[in-house]
């Protein structure tokens, strides 16, 4: 091969591809020009330099946005050195309604204003206008702000065009510091107990307080008025110590306002019918400051009254009915316990029966009169006006010397009301802690039946010792009694009682009280109060039996606070045995203790010790061991939510007999012991003879809780309690009454089996219910008059004697004799079981047919223990049942059949128990 051929052939191959190379170059540059020339704005650019771009456009927007808002933010008062506020507007134009272009311009409205030392952090806020909707209804929308400066405050007068949305950027609170403004007291050394810890754990939790405020018969020109609303709003805020952010207002057409304004974490509302004359309000706060001590403050901001047509106030005497009436309820929002492992929900006063009260927004009047602290508790007095009772036009009325009804014929006379103003005075209420302890309305019933039934159970009460009682009603109560020569009053909080003078005067008024030389019973002679707590006062001085100085008492009344109440000063009154010993130590040998130991259960109930009334059972376990006898009764009347429960506990027999007395006799005992009033009326509203009767028999709630406890009470087994239709019971007509004729002719009648019965059946229930009840006062009546002899031991009462010898050998001869009341007492059948109880020889005639106790082996001077009538301290059941025990031959008397043999023999006599 020839290289040169070769180098040849290469060169022309080389260069022939150079040239296609070239002329496709040619071909496109051609192509491109073309297009060129067909499209001389087009750009073509590359997928990666679009993206770039993208990102670097992004990355440039972020950091100038980012660094706007730090700037805006940290340098508004520079870029608004010359204002406050920021307040934009909107006016309705081409208005041609006169009314409503004399209604008041927004740029007249307050602005809000900040508290001293307060400074606004930062944070932000947006405001959206729906135009559209507000052509037709609104005639002006205003918003102001509050500015960051703290001096004084000027509007921006800016108007804004229907179509523009705006974004404002601003400063609020920080919200470490939002909160509790109230609470700054704090840092000055007032702020380090449990309870202030409590609340600044509350501050945070998603909770708050909520005020509810309807007022009418308003000035319908405030009512009407942007500008005057908007400042009542500022002036509200700014006296109930909150920070108002901004706010908004709405004029409405072709009337009303409707403005809402922005606290921290916080609101406030208001919407008026001018027409109307009404208003509504809400006021909404975080935080633990309840807010209805500002309602004052509310009314005098918005409750303006309707001017007449002189321009003048409405007279407050004829036309009260149309002053401003203002209904309201304040409520607990959010969450606090379920937030907060230290919140103790029965140390806030709004958890207890106050916050229920006050969360019913049907009240005609729902006045605060007192809110405050003491150095023991938080004491809360209101006055209320039920509707369903009264009403808010009745009580106007009642302070009116005339009737002004325009549909009455009778102007110009007394309307009844005016002649009946107790009838209708407001209803006052203490509240203690948030506990309702007494109202205006049921305070008598509550106090009546705490003091009376106690003092008249003794015979003649000399020296009386109340336990608490502040408010002055128990030892109103107790004077009351002839027989009183010294009350003394142990009282913790002097701080209550005297608020209690000053708020409740009529709780402690003795003025009408015959015998009594004090208007107030806290000065009347025979009152002494002593300002001390009532666990050491009695411990000092009645530890150890005997060896006290101080005189003792007939009766002491316990009137302390609720035996279960979560309160510090209540536990020692109710949990240490070394108090209860005193109290009993403190008492005469007579002597009655009375307490008051809260709501009474219901039918569903556990036993105390089992349920949230444990310190209740351990007080009852305890008066168990130093009294003779205790009894739990129940009084409806108090106005409470469920009727309220009392126990009485008696040192001997005497005084538990006289509780069982009858109608009549304390018809007597309360004629003879309670003195009159000056004035006429009645000494006593609720308290009488047919209540006392009542006190006797516990609730049948009492007896099923009593009877659920873990070791439960033998006597709940009892045949008292029902009868066991197991149980033979032998009719009358298979008995018959004659001699018997086995103990000669001294023997007695019996009843005898006339046909073969089963063995321990019963017999004759049905006509046992039919017996007769000789009481211990009866029965001592008579023996007096039957024994009684005078100082020579010649018979006075020999006609007596005679009438009564009759009755003296038939009562014991026939009835059935105990001591469960206390004092010796009789059962007395009315038909052939008479008969029942004269056994023969060898008859078990005491108990049932285990026993082997007979009438000829038994020692009467000391019975077996199982056959003492003595019933337990205290039981419900057997109180409940005491009619059924006495009478029905149950415990002091129960017919058993012991023989079940033939008719003709003389052993088939019956017998029974003889007490």
């Amino acid at each position: 091969m020839n290289p040169v051929n070769n180098h040849e052939s290469s060169s022309s191959s080389s260069s022939s591809s150079s040239d296609a190379s070239s002329s496709s170059s040619k071909a496109s540059e051609t192509s491109d020009e073309r297009r060129v020339a067909d499209n001389p704005y087009s750009v073509h650019l590359t997928a990666s330099f679009t993206l770039c771009t993208l990102l670097l456009i992004a990355a440039i927007a972020f950091s100038v946005g980012t660094a706007c808002r730090i700037i805006l933010l940290n340098n508004s008062p520079k870029i608004y050195p010359q204002h406050g506020a920021y307040d934009t507007s909107i006016r309705m134009a081409d208005q041609d309604n006169a009314f409503l272009m004399n209604r008041t311009h927004p740029m007249q409205l307050p602005s809000p204003t900040l508290r001293n030392g307060k400074v606004i952090p930062h944070t932000t806020f947006t405001s959206k206008l729906f135009l559209h909707q507000k052509v037709a209804s609104t005639f002006t929308s205003t918003t102001v702000h509050l500015g960051r400066q703290s001096g004084a405050l000027a509007s921006v007068d800016q108007e804004i065009e229907y179509d523009v949305e705006e974004d404002f950027i601003r400063e609020l609170e920080d919200e470490n510091e939002d909160d509790n403004e109230d609470d700054s007291e704090d840092k000055d050394g007032q702020g380090d107990s449990d309870e202030d810890n409590n609340n600044a754990a509350e501050l945070h939790l998603p909770a708050g307080h909520h005020l509810l405020v309807d007022i009418k018969h308003v000035d319908a020109n405030f009512l009407n008025s942007e500008g005057r609303l908007a400042q009542a709003m500022v002036n509200l805020i700014e006296g109930s110590e909150s920070t108002l952010l901004s706010y908004h207002c709405h004029s409405l057409v072709p009337s009303g306002v409707s403005c809402v304004g922005v606290l921290l974490k916080s609101h406030v509302s208001l919407h008026t019918w001018p027409n109307e004359g009404a208003i509504i309000l809400d006021l909404f706060t975080c935080g633990t400051v309840p807010l209805f001590p500002i309602l004052p403050l509310v009314n005098k901001m918005f409750g303006i009254p309707t001017t007449t047509a002189g321009g003048g106030i409405i007279d407050e005497g004829r036309d009260a009915t149309l002053l401003p009436t203002m209904l309201w309820s304040h409520k607990l929002r959010g969450f606090r316990s379920d937030f907060s492992s230290s919140y103790k929900q029965h140390e806030n006063p709004l958890e207890q029966d106050l916050g229920q009260a006050l969360s019913w927004h049907g009240m005609d009047m729902m006045e605060p009169l007192l809110s405050e602290e003491t150095d023991y508790q938080h004491v809360d007095i209101f006055q209320f006006i039920d509707p369903c009772v009264s009403s808010l036009g009745s009580y106007m009325r009642s302070l009116s010397e005339s009737n002004d009804d325009d549909d009455d014929d009778d102007d110009g006379l007394p309307s009844y009301e005016s002649l009946h103003k107790h009838k209708y005075v407001p209803v006052k209420v203490l509240f203690l802690d948030g506990v309702e302890q007494s109202s205006a309305r049921g305070e008598a019933a509550y106090h009546e039946a705490l003091v009376h039934p106690s003092m008249i159970a003794h015979s003649k009460p000399r020296r009386v010792a109340i336990i608490g009682g502040g408010e002055g009603a128990t030892l109103r109560e107790v004077l009351k009694h002839k027989t009183v020569e010294h009350v003394l009053m142990v009282e913790i909080d002097e701080e209550l009682v005297e608020m209690c003078e000053e708020y409740l005067p009529e709780w402690s008024d003795c003025t009408d009280i015959v015998g009594s030389d004090a208007d107030s019973c806290f000065d009347d002679s025979r009152a002494s109060v002593e300002f001390e707590d009532a666990f050491k006062w009695f411990i000092d001085r009645f530890e150890d039996y005997g060896s006290s100085t101080e005189e003792k008492f007939d009766v002491i009344i316990m009137d302390a606070l609720d035996p279960d109440r979560l309160v510090e000063i209540v536990g020692s009154l109710y949990k240490e045995n070394a108090f209860i010993n005193s109290l009993s130590n403190a008492l005469t040998e007579e002597g009655v203790l009375v307490v008051q130991i809260g709501g009474s259960e219901s039918i569903a109930d556990p036993p105390d010790e089992m349920g949230p009334g444990k310190d209740t059972a351990n007080m009852m376990e305890a008066l168990q061991s130093v009294f003779e006898s205790m009894h739990e009764y129940d009084e409806g009347h108090s106005e409470f939510d469920a009727p309220w429960t009392y126990l009485v506990c008696f040192k001997d027999s005497i005084t538990r007999a006289s509780w069982y007395r009858n109608a009549a006799e304390i018809d007597i005992e309360l004629h003879q012991r309670i003195a009159g009033k000056e004035s006429g009326k009645p000494a006593l509203l609720f308290f009488d003879a047919p209540t006392m009767i009542s006190y006797q028999v516990p609730s049948r709630a009492k007896e099923a809780s009593y009877c659920r406890k873990e070791a439960k009470p033998w006597e709940c087994d009892g045949y008292y309690s029902e009868v066991n239709p197991e149980i033979a019971n032998i009719l009358v007509s298979h008995v018959e009454a004659r001699k018997s004729t086995r103990m000669g002719e001294y023997a007695d009648r019996g009843l005898f089996a006339s046909q073969d019965t089963p063995e321990s059946s019963k017999l004759d229930i049905n006509g046992s219910a039919k017996a007769f009840h000789v009481l211990p006062s009866t029965w001592s009546v008579i023996e007096d008059l039957y024994y009684t002899k005078d100082d020579g031991g010649i018979d006075k009462g020999a006609f007596a004697k005679e009438k009564l010898s009759s009755v003296v050998s038939f009562v014991p001869g026939y009835g059935c004799g105990a001591k469960i009341l206390g004092m010796l007492h009789y059962a007395i059948d009315l038909g052939v079981m008479t008969f029942c109880n004269h056994g023969c020889n060898d008859m078990h005639n005491i108990g049932d047919c285990k026993n082997e106790s007979t009438e000829i082996n038994a020692d009467l001077d000391r019975p077996p223990e199982a056959f003492v009538n003595k019933a337990p301290v205290y039981s419900p059941v057997f109180d409940r049942h005491l009619r059924q025990i006495i009478v029905m031959a149950v415990g002091d008397y129960r017919p058993i059949v012991t023989s079940i043999k033939d008719s003709s023999s003389e052993k088939n006599q019956t017998s029974g128990k003889k007490g």
